[in-house]
């Protein structure tokens, strides 16, 4: 049971786009591909009306070759959840010229480099640096409901994580893939490799994870 993690993006940008993910997916082939959506995303994500990068490519790719798509996401939060987490990260930005640097950093990265870039330790470091200076941030203005509102996103976000990777094992559990993908957003590659490793050494199951995608095409 051998899961390649590949790193993404929701939106194309540059050389992260659909065609570049198709190629992608062609080459490892995977019999199985397992998305960051909840079950309730299922159809939309199988025929493209989903709107992401991710589920273009997927329909591309299953046009030659018809594998299952496994929702592996958590149910969605709430809108309130979604607002109030959306608004923080704008007062984040507004305040911190630091922030706004790294973010506009990743994203020219992103843009120039595409999914190499998305795959990398760099790309796991940008996003460490990002979030550690949105908290900053959120500390620095001392307001106990911001701060409440960071803590909140970043518990759902882990907890997202551990679901994703326990959802995937009790899926090779039953089913037994011979090859299979993880199309996730690339902020969550660092977290759930870490994640995976803990497991690993607590002596969880015999899962193969591949988190180094090779570009030799």
């Amino acid at each position: 049971m051998h899961i390649t993690l590949i790193a993404t993006v929701h939106a194309e940008s540059g050389r992260a786009n659909v065609a570049e993910l198709r190629t992608i997916l062609d080459r490892l082939a995977p019999d199985v591909i397992f998305a960051e959506i909840p079950s309730a995303f299922l159809a939309g994500y199988r025929n493209g009306s989903h709107g992401t990068l991710e589920s273009a490519a997927v329909v591309l790719y299953r046009e030659r070759r018809p594998v299952n798509v496994v929702p592996v996401d958590l149910d969605k939060p709430s809108e309130e959840f979604f607002s109030n987490s959306e608004d923080m990260f704008k007062k984040v930005a507004r305040t911190s010229p630091d922030y706004r640097r790294l973010v506009d950093q990743n994203s020219l990265d992103t843009l120039k480099l595409g999914f190499p870039y998305l795959n990398s330790d760099r790309c796991a470091q940008a996003w460490e640096d990002i979030y550690n200076e949105a908290l900053a941030t959120v500390e620095w203005i001392g307001d106990p409901k911001l701060r409440q509102t960071y803590d909140l996103w970043n518990e759902a976000n882990s907890d997202r994580e551990t679901g994703m990777i326990e959802s995937i094992e009790s899926y090779c559990i039953r089913h037994v893939p011979a090859h299979s993908v993880l199309l996730v957003g690339a902020a969550h590659r660092k977290p759930i490799r870490e994640k995976v490793r803990k497991r690993q050494v607590a002596g969880g199951l015999g899962v193969i994870w591949d988190f180094n995608v090779r570009w030799n095409r």
